[in-house]
């Protein structure tokens, strides 16, 4: 099942660019790791963002979300 977040910011310091993920949008998620959530990003590429920057979306929202894109498609 695809798991999905809600960008909540995208300024993350100056060490680190957010410009490829943008403050309300759902992004799909692969994963966490060490902290930081792996999220496809704008590029259509993977990165990890620092995890708070992000509303986890529940299961079911997820399911709804995959499946709305699905019939979009």
């Amino acid at each position: 099942m695809k798991h999905f977040a809600l960008c909540l910011s995208n300024n993350f310091g100056d060490d680190f660019s957010g410009d490829d993920v943008l403050p309300g949008l759902v992004y799909e998620t692969l994963g966490e790791e060490r902290g930081a959530l792996r999220v496809v990003d704008e590029s259509g590429e993977d990165f990890l963002y620092p995890a708070e920057h992000f509303l986890l979306l529940s299961d079911s929202q997820s399911a709804q979300l995959a499946q709305g894109l699905l019939m979009a498609a």
